[in-house]
């Protein structure tokens, strides 16, 4: 998977142009503030829909202006597409895929792939566990569309739940209406924690290995699925999920929110049998994060046949040097687009790369 051409207008800071970008390494070099991020962030906004750095698409949109525009070009295993994206200030973005106009942005999942890694990610290991349900997530959204649409269901209809429990006056009126929606939670949720478990099962592996291989084998990664519902099959996990709502609820109406289910899952990663989140250092968590993310890249080839796009978001300088070129020469199939605030060494790069500058929104082939 390769992405060919950025196309922007009105997309943050940067100025309407487009970039024609190189099959391999693709290296974006320049000041802070100048728009590198904006742009490798364009291709994520094609791949799932949204920012990975904001929820709210108005901040997408340059100062004064009413509407951005980013299109993007790639080649798959599946020939051509294309991808644009039209944000409206108080309107509904648009979407279409090869000029079709899409109305969920469920349907544009799975078209065009990418991972993406910034500094920021380290938030994956060390903070709470909501990060690490939205690590699984965005992988398993890409991948798999109907997990995408379960997870839409599962979140609506435990919103209404919580809505319900602080409504409700007395726990005897909350039992006669709380029925249909323990039944969506159940059926939505037991879904959702058989495919993250699948994903969890995959990564143990391919994580562990990768991290090896990072750290030259003096450290052991472990990654473990943790979740309060148990079962082997969908209907075992349906039927515990049904009945753990069932003995929570007077809790929950204590609580007025909903205290079990797989909206609290996590992922316990270990580093020499460790809780690496509680006692590692700066760099053990920098480099499990960056394990997780090679990781991510090797299931995306397994599942999908191919790699997705990488995007390396000002990292390097998180990096000792050895780590930073096993980093940029993974594999020769990979397509890498990377900032960076400083150059990078001719030696570190190879000579397979494409090298821009990017000032005050302009973006340069050096």
């Amino acid at each position: 998977m390769i992405v060919t051409e950025i196309s922007v207008s009105n997309w943050r800071n940067l100025a309407r142009q487009k970039v024609q970008l190189g099959p391999k390494l693709n290296i974006f070099a320049g000041d802070n503030a100048q728009g590198k991020t904006n742009l490798v962030e364009s291709v994520c906004l094609c791949c799932l829909g949204k920012s990975p750095r904001t929820d709210k698409d108005r901040d997408l949109i340059c100062w004064g202006k009413d509407r951005a525009f980013v299109r993007v070009r790639y080649v798959c295993r599946l020939g051509e597409g294309e991808i644009a994206v039209t944000l409206n200030a108080g309107a509904k973005k648009q979407i279409t895929i090869n000029g079709i106009s899409i109305s969920r942005t469920g349907e544009l999942l799975g078209y065009l792939n990418c991972v993406y890694f910034s500094p920021d990610e380290i938030r994956i290991i060390d903070q709470s566990p909501s990060e690490r349900r939205r690590f699984m997530d965005i992988d398993l959204c890409q991948t798999d569309k109907t997990y995408f649409y379960s997870l839409s269901r599962f979140n609506k209809a435990l919103t209404q739940r919580n809505n319900l429990l602080k409504q409700a006056k007395n726990i005897d009126e909350l039992r006669d209406m709380i029925f249909v929606w323990n039944e969506q939670l159940a059926e939505e949720g037991a879904r959702i924690i058989l495919k993250r478990r699948a994903f969890c099962n995959r990564l143990k592996g391919v994580a562990a290995e990768t991290h090896a291989s990072l750290t030259d084998g003096t450290e052991r990664l472990s990654t473990e699925y943790v979740t309060q519902i148990q079962g082997e099959t969908l209907d075992q996990l349906t039927e515990n999920y049904r009945s753990r709502l069932d003995s929570a609820l007077d809790k929950d109406f204590a609580l007025r929110y909903t205290s079990t289910g797989c909206q609290r899952d996590d992922v316990a990663i270990k580093i020499n049998d460790t809780d690496v989140r509680t006692y590692g250092s700066r760099g053990q968590l920098r480099t499990a994060a960056l394990s997780l993310k090679l990781s991510e890249l090797k299931i995306f080839r397994d599942i999908i046949g191919e790699y997705p796009i990488l995007i390396l978001d000002d990292v390097l300088s998180e990096l000792d040097p050895v780590r930073q070129q096993r980093l940029l020469r993974f594999d020769n199939e990979l397509q890498i687009l990377l900032t960076s605030a400083y150059n990078i060494p001719c030696s570190l790069a190879g000579n397979d790369c494409k090298y821009f500058t990017v000032k005050e929104g302009i973006c340069s082939q050096k």
